[in-house]
């Protein structure tokens, strides 16, 4: 369907002036004194696609279980090591390591604070030697049992509460065992301290990480943002008068930081039938549930009406169902990325930001309920200029690539979280870890009575007219 804007020529003036990346459809030819506009719209298919992972490497790590009532059970578990400071040593008189605690700082949860969870850590029994090639090591389903024994006894267990934190809910405190402590400090007095020299000799020599993860309870996800194990070393000091020895303690703090692994698992129940529901498209976090979006480039680029137009500007917007509490009570996704479904993989794991080319960000809109993505005049332009060559083989080489290429036309819809400097400027973008969900206008069962319904492309066209 075609729609004529009464106002064409004032709006493409407009959008002339912020984005001055056309596409040229057919040939433009120049001495011209007025460039008349237009727009039509193009439908837009959608369904939901369910990842089997999502690359979820992040400062954050997550913890916990809830079960919900719509999209079933969710849980959260992470592994992670902990990093000695290169070259410290303890005060030369240690007698040795009285009290190791295991503290989890949080900053937010979702779900209950008061549903009462137990968790168990457990120590690995493989080291993870993380030099950045194996991308794989930070995807959300790897399996913690390649690198520690489930049959083994448990290291610790703790019960808490989010509410009921060291500090009235900002901690999680797990206190290690006395042979623990005896453990370290006999490891420290090994090889004149060369156990602990740095990172990886404490890692590989020592201690090489822990898994914590939920063994009981229901209904509460921490969001942890500092994972550090707590020692206090006991030494002797000599008294003021030198005339006696006196017990002193130092407390060190051993924090994961970002040099040493951490990776967060996340494991979902029932969400098979989300695909399975035509009648809308969904999002959820962290579960990598997206929409996949076919672009209607194929009929933009064959349509007759507009051979000898440019292309000036393409947006779309996709709304949400206002009123999703009768399906679930999660919050709703802050930003979308719009990305082609072939370069997801590389985007994420390349840290990449996005373009406005190939890959684009939206923010929701509570006052419209949707996400709207401008400047797609540019991924078209991208897209024609990778199947001009091919199409101008002939029809049956067409088809054929088209045949080995069945994302060309593809983009997916992915809950991200952006990070901006101090002045706003985007420099992070990472899949979104936090449990939200959406529910989309679209989906593959629409047929003309909801046509309303239906996700549309628009496109600003200008057509010049000869003196």
């Amino acid at each position: 369907m075609k729609l004529k804007f009464l106002a064409a020529l004032a709006l493409a003036a407009t959008l002339y002036s912020c984005d001055d990346d056309t596409t040229g459809i057919g040939n433009i030819v120049a001495d011209y004194d007025q460039i008349p506009a237009s727009a039509s719209s193009y439908p837009v298919s959608t369904r939901t696609v369910l990842l089997d992972s999502i690359y979820s490497r992040t400062s954050t790590a997550y913890l916990g279980k809830f079960t919900e009532e719509y999209f079933g059970e969710f849980n959260a578990d992470f592994l992670t090591q902990i990093n000695w400071p290169e070259n410290y040593r303890l005060p030369s008189t240690t007698k040795g390591i009285s009290n190791a605690i295991l503290q989890l700082y949080y900053s937010s949860y979702y779900g209950d604070s008061l549903a009462t969870m137990r968790l168990q850590v457990d120590t690995l029994s493989q080291a993870i030697m993380d030099n950045g090639t194996d991308k794989n090591l930070y995807y959300s389903n790897l399996d913690p049992a390649r690198f520690y024994n489930p049959a083994a006894p448990a290291f610790a267990t703790k019960d808490y509460t989010a509410y009921t934190g060291v500090n009235k809910g900002d901690s999680v405190a797990i206190t290690l065992n006395k042979d623990f402590c005896d453990y370290l400090f006999q490891k420290y007095e090994e090889n004149d301290h060369a156990n602990f020299n740095d990172g990886a000799s404490f890692i590989n020599n020592v201690l090489k990480g822990f898994y914590i993860h939920t063994i009981g309870g229901d209904g509460c996800v921490l969001y942890i943002d500092d994972i550090y194990l707590n020692i206090v070393a006991e030494y002797t000091i000599r008294n003021s008068a030198d005339t006696a020895d006196s017990t002193a303690y130092t407390r060190v703090a051993l924090a994961s930081s970002k040099e040493v692994f951490m990776s967060t698992r996340f494991r979902n129940a029932h969400l098979d039938r989300l695909p399975q529901d035509k009648s809308c498209t969904y999002l959820k976090t962290p579960a990598g549930v997206c929409t996949e979006m076919v672009l209607p480039l194929e009929e933009i680029y064959n349509d007759s009406e507009h051979q000898a137009d440019t292309l000036n500007a393409a947006s779309l917007s996709i709304k949400k169902y206002k009123n999703p509490s009768d399906r679930s009570t999660m919050g709703t996704p802050a930003q979308l990325l719009m990305v082609r479904k072939d370069d997801m993989k590389s985007f994420f794991e390349g840290n990449k930001i996005y373009d406005n080319k190939t890959s684009f960000a939206s923010t929701y809109s509570s006052a419209s309920s949707s996400y709207t993505f401008t400047q797609l005049n540019r991924l078209v332009s991208h897209i024609f200029s990778e199947i001009r060559p091919e199409i101008e083989k002939g029809a049956a080489h067409w088809t054929e690539w088209k045949a080995q290429h069945p994302n060309w036309n593809k983009v997916l819809l992915v809950p991200v979280s952006l990070t901006t400097d101090s002045n706003g400027n985007v420099i992070g973008v990472e899949n979104d870890m936090s449990v939200t969900s959406a529910m989309l206008y679209g989906g593959e069962d629409l047929d003309s009575g909801r046509d309303a319904d239906r996700i549309r492309l628009q496109v600003i066209y200008t057509h010049p007219t000869k003196k």
